[in-house]
């Protein structure tokens, strides 16, 4: 991160520190993603809205639940994001995450089943609250799906 105070006193992150995350996370370095991260960071996630009642929030506690999770998840899936917008004011950066899924092996996602084969395309929007200059907290609103017609490689 940039280490110089913006004029709201949170620390600044350009665009392009924002993009060797997105990077980090694309290439499976779950250590260098994590290193962004509080000790006790939170990621949290959309309900499932095909079943709002019945699935469980989801939140993940620092930087081992978010490697283990994540390490579990690309054993089935490739998944990669694209930044669209890229906002920040004070403590807090908002960005755009067009996401896309590549299934390999059958997997229970937190939007629902996928099979072999099966692509999932979504664009969500990410709120980080900076507590310093590491993520303390990670709130994930999924925006909408699109058609699965994919663009990343």
């Amino acid at each position: 991160f940039s280490k110089c105070l913006d004029n709201q006193g949170g620390y600044s992150m350009t665009r392009q520190e924002f993009l060797e995350y997105v990077d980090h996370f694309n290439n499976k370095r779950y250590d260098a993603v994590t290193s962004y991260f509080m000790p006790d960071c939170t990621v949290e996630y959309f309900s499932n809205m095909s079943n709002p009642r019945g699935s469980e929030p989801k939140t993940l506690h620092g930087p081992a639940e978010f490697i283990k999770s994540y390490s579990n998840l690309h054993d089935h899936v490739k998944e990669l994001m694209e930044l669209g917008f890229f906002i920040q004011q004070g403590n807090q950066l908002v960005v755009e995450l067009y996401t896309e899924f590549h299934c390999f092996n059958d997997f229970v996602m937190n939007s629902g089943p996928i099979k072999k084969g099966d692509v999932v395309i979504m664009t969500n929007w990410v709120v980080y609250d900076f507590e310093g200059d590491k993520f303390k907290r990670i709130r994930i609103a999924h925006f909408r799906m699109h058609d699965k017609k994919p663009r990343l490689t």
